[in-house]
């Protein structure tokens, strides 16, 4: 995690100076971000799932933070909405003004200072101990500029006060929080409250295309214990079966080199519009196209491929086809909440068979 004037940084890989002043919190850096087609330099940019976290003793604070517009907000509806969390427990939800600096008040609102005498099991919801502030961002590039603790001391969190286990989620628009109302409830974070650990949002909206360079990126990474790597449905209008099996290929083998221990889930591609079985239109090129893909995960993942490699169908996640909204490819929030049920639930299996220590019980 990265630290900045004693705030850790989550799910942020770079900072880079914001015109204006401040700071953009980066997902990807800019050496990565530079490799993407124009649509993924846009969408990587975004603070998608970044958190500012701290711990202090002072009960307010104030919190100066800025943004630019969505890049896809002419195509879909992205709120400039900003959450703030201590531990698991939401504390308030805050609408930012973008290209402007938002000063935001945060007092001790509630029954904080009753903490104490909940049962520590309690306190310590989905890993997160109740004292670490959240500060959670969308589908926006992100500013920081302050934090104000007025004269009291501030710390990132300790190692004990967040969850153990770290995911790296990779994939589409889906994963990146296509469609949810509220970024925060993309399937991803359902499926991590779920299954009890912290997850880095590495979705790109219309551009995972499961390059060679970001293959690099992840294997040369060591701050996550797990990944999922929901690819293909972007890759579908525009390669061949035969490369796209080398891509896949490529990512799993360079995962494998660097983390020879740690799980790398392949998921297919969720139910759609276009998927067989759903359409009628069964001789569509994405509909055959997808077919091939989850085709060619299954021989990947099948009984020669090492025990670290697992493999989770799509429509075992979204198991409604009504879980969609209207364009027949994005879950709906109803879809977001189901899938990441079923997705920490398969998540928590494979962790405990492959650390062999069960993690906390949670609920989703």
């Amino acid at each position: 995690m990265l630290i900045h004037q004693d705030v850790g940084l989550h799910n942020v890989t770079q900072l880079e100076p914001a015109e204006g002043g401040g700071l953009y919190l980066r997902r990807f850096p800019a050496t990565v971000r530079g490799k993407f087609i124009p649509l993924g330099r846009m969408v990587a940019a975004e603070s998608s799932g970044v958190e500012l976290r701290f711990v202090t003793d002072s009960p307010n604070f104030c919190l100066s933070v800025g943004s630019r517009p969505s890049v896809l907000a002419p195509f879909e509806k992205h709120q400039q909405d900003l959450f703030i969390f201590r531990g698991a427990f939401l504390h308030s939800h805050h609408r930012l003004d973008p290209g402007k600096i938002n000063h935001i008040n945060v007092v001790n609102i509630g029954n904080l200072d009753k903490f104490d005498e909940i049962a520590e099991s309690q306190r310590l919801a989905c890993g997160f101990s109740w004292k670490v502030w959240r500060i959670f961002f969308g589908r926006y590039p992100a500013i920081y500029l302050e934090l104000d603790t007025y004269g009291a001391p501030r710390r990132p969190p300790q190692p004990a006060e967040v969850p153990a286990c770290r995911w790296l989620a990779y994939g589409s628009s889906i994963t990146h929080g296509g469609a949810a109302t509220l970024h925060h409830g993309a399937y991803i974070y359902h499926a991590a409250r779920v299954a009890g650990v912290d997850v880095f949002n590495q979705g790109l909206s219309g551009s995972c295309h499961c390059e060679a360079h970001v293959a690099d990126y992840f294997a040369a990474r060591t701050d996550w214990d797990i990944i999922t790597l929901e690819i293909g449905v972007n890759l579908r209008p525009s390669t061949s079966p035969t490369e796209y099996c080398r891509r896949v290929s490529y990512m799993l083998e360079k995962l494998r080199q660097t983390h020879p221990a740690a799980p790398i889930v392949l998921l297919t591609i969720f139910p759609n519009a276009a998927t067989a079985g759903y359409t009628a239109g069964t001789n569509a090129a994405n509909t055959q196209s997808e077919g091939r893909f989850n085709d060619i995960l299954r021989e990947l993942a099948g009984r020669s491929a090492p025990a670290n490699v697992h493999f989770i169908e799509g429509h075992e996640l979204l198991d409604n086809f009504g879980d969609l909204s209207v364009d027949l490819i994005h879950p709906s929030d109803y879809g977001h909440v189901r899938m990441g049920t079923n997705l920490g639930l398969r998540l928590r299996q494979i962790l405990n068979a492959a650390f062999a220590k069960p993690l906390p019980a949670t609920e989703g």
